[in-house]
Order: C-alpha cells, then structure tokens, then sequence
C-alpha cells in the first residue's frame, strides 16, 4: 500500500522505517526543507534494543508529490492537523485511508471531513521514538499500536495487518476510545506536570509531591472519560505509570521538550481537551485545569490560540 508518512518528527521516521523494511512504499512528508532533505540524503537510522537498521527514503514537501496514496497517517502536533490534512488533500483519492495515531483529542474529526467516516481510522501507539537529528532515530521493539475505526471496522483490520507485519505490534479494539483516552489521562498528567515543573518522567515518579498531582489529574481524566461511557481503567493507567517510572526515568516528556526549545505546546488537545469536556458535563477538572493555565503561561501559544 502506497503510503504517506504526513509530520516526519521522531515517530513519523520510526514508523515510516518500519513500514519501509517491511517492504511497503512509503513517503516522508514535512514542511521542514532540512528534514526533507536529510532524509533524502541519508535515509533513516534506526537503533532498538533488536540493533541498527538502516532504511533509505524518499521525502517531500506536500506540494511537490502527485498522485493518490492508499494510507495516509498524521503525525503532526495536534495543533497542525487541520493544516497537515488540507495540505495533503490533492494526495486523497476516493480509496485513500487516513489513519491518525497523534497525541490528544479531536484529530479524528479533522480527519474525518477530509476522508469520510467509512476511511477515517484512529488509534494510539506507546512506542517511543527520539530524534537525535533529522534520519537518526532511537526507540524499541516492545511497544504496541491499538487501531478502530470511525466506521468500517474492515479496514482496521487491513492498516493494522500492514502495520503488524512491520513489526508494530498492531491490533483492532472493539471500542479504540479506551486505549485512546488512557493514554491521554497518561499524557494529560505527565506532559503538563513535566512542562510546568522541567522534571524528567523519573523525577516525578521519585518525588511523592508529584505523585500527589499525577494522582488527583488521574481522578478527573477517569470522571471525564466514565462520563462519556468510556470504560477506562485507572489500574491500567497506573501500570503504564509505573512501567514509565521505572524503565524511563531519564526521558522528558515532549511537552517539556516543546517548552525547553520555545515551541508551541499540545497542552489545548491534551489536557486541555479533558479540561473542556468536564466543564461541558458539569465534572470539576481544578487540578488539570491549573496545570493547562500554568503550561500556558510559560510557553509559546499555538497558532489561532
């Protein structure tokens, strides 16, 4: 399946090499004009615990490629997806898929009105992936991808064989809403606490203050998400936690990156997207809704905020 890799950060590169040593073609698509053209030159470098890989590539500024892709997957910030999807719309055909495993809420939708309901898929993904520059990329092999669908459950099933074959560990849930909203309770209370306080994701777990505060926005996450009818479970939550915790103690989330290197942040798709929800439903969000203010008033806003 032709596919496009839309954001050619860190994860964008570690998912395109993968889909490119499974044998599918891919292009790399950025507005970055380096990142373009190092992947170009020197292709993707890529180091797991399984060893060094290496996988040439082909990469472009939307405006510059022609012709339908079967898949198209989004792996910009949230704030970029509008503008992601439109740059890519004369890429969609009628039979084109776009898949979106980007942090936060609402991109789906994005999503939606540019590829219909039937070939809009989203999902989550817990690999790791850093970018020590443009085609040099670090992450492992244990993550997973969990996919569903905005309506035909068939071509789930399709994008996660392709995606599994690459060796992402991919598979179909019954209802995608819960691994998505666990992993955003996950960010919302990592990513914001990170990005106010520049502690690493080991600081936090080390320090039982944090805790405190990891624990109370893991409450209003689990009343939001329940009050939509979304069954997440704050054990599982908690045990992504702890696993981060223990074998990332050294990582910065990349909320704090953002903040360290003057960029705009996810806070609104992340926390933000939680904090809006409850105060729609009538469930109080204080302490998430704090962080989000003070993640605002530290760093640089998004374009449109």
């Amino acid at each position: 399946m032709k596919t496009a890799i839309v954001g050619s950060g860190a994860m964008g590169q570690l998912f395109g090499a993968r889909l490119l040593l499974a044998g599918t073609e891919v292009a790399f698509i950025d507005t970055n004009r380096q990142t373009v053209e190092a992947l170009n030159s020197r292709g993707v470098t890529l180091t797991t615990d399984r060893g060094v890989e290496h996988a040439p590539a082909k990469a472009a500024l939307a405006s510059e490629l022609e012709g339908e892709f079967g898949l198209l997957i989004i792996f910009t910030k949230g704030f970029h997806t509008e503008a992601a999807v439109e740059s890519v719309g004369h890429l969609i055909g009628a039979g084109s898929i776009g898949l979106t495993l980007q942090n936060g809420l609402g991109n789906a939708e994005v999503l939606q009105q540019a590829f219909g309901t039937e070939r809009t898929l989203l999902g989550m993904t817990d690999f790791p992936a850093d970018m020590e520059e443009p085609g040099v990329v670090s992450s492992t092999s244990q993550g997973k991808v969990r996919l569903g669908s905005m309506g035909s459950a068939s071509q789930a099933a399709r994008i996660a064989r392709l995606l599994d074959d690459a060796g992402l560990h991919a598979a179909v849930e019954e209802d995608i809403r819960v691994p998505v909203w666990e992993k955003v309770a996950f960010n919302a209370a990592l990513n914001t606490l990170s990005a106010v306080t520049g502690m690493t994701v080991g600081q936090i777990g080390g320090d039982p203050h944090a805790r405190n505060i990891v624990a109370a926005v893991l409450d209003e996450c689990v009343a939001v998400a329940r009050q939509q009818g979304i069954s997440v479970s704050r054990q599982r939550i908690e045990n992504t936690l702890a696993n981060a915790f223990a074998h990332h103690a050294r990582h910065k989330t990349s909320m704090l990156l953002d903040r360290e290197a003057g960029r705009p942040t996810e806070v609104d798709s992340i926390g933000g997207a939680i904090v809006r929800l409850g105060r729609e439903h009538g469930i109080g969000t204080p302490v998430l809704d704090t962080l989000c203010e003070l993640v605002r008033s530290v760093t640089v806003p998004a374009a449109g905020r």
